[in-house]
């Protein structure tokens, strides 16, 4: 578990304003929060602190390394990790393809920020 005992949660966006936000409001909901702007840099924030990261919070449209296939190897390499999808294409096709790639969750933008908040604090519980 990261520092302080705070349940770690990685932030994966591309947008910088919602990657931003998302770091204050789960700050302030007492998580130690990480940051990567696309999928590569995910996985190595991933990679380079082993065991401080409970849930992969990750949009689907990133540059490179797609949210899709960022799930499938957050999910095959550490399957406790738990994982919410976020999109701006929010059709039943999608939420039906980000959880058969492993996500726990999904959530279409726009969505509410506080539900999403809550979906994390009941996940890593």
């Amino acid at each position: 578990m990261p520092e302080g005992g705070k349940r770690g949660v990685l932030v994966v966006e591309d947008d910088t304003d919602l990657r931003l936000l998302f770091g204050l409001m789960l700050t302030a909901a007492h998580f130690q929060v990480y940051e990567a702007a696309d999928g590569i840099a995910g996985l190595k924030v991933l990679e380079d602190h082993p065991g401080a990261i409970d849930l992969v919070l990750t949009d689907l449209g990133l540059p490179g390394l797609g949210g899709v296939e960022l799930i499938s190897r957050v999910r095959a390499a550490k399957p406790s990790v738990k994982i919410i999808g976020t999109s701006g294409f929010g059709s039943k096709n999608v939420r039906e393809m980000v959880l058969r790639a492993g996500a726990d969750e999904f959530f279409s933008k726009p969505f509410s920020m506080g539900e999403v908040i809550e979906k994390v604090k009941t996940m890593t519980q």
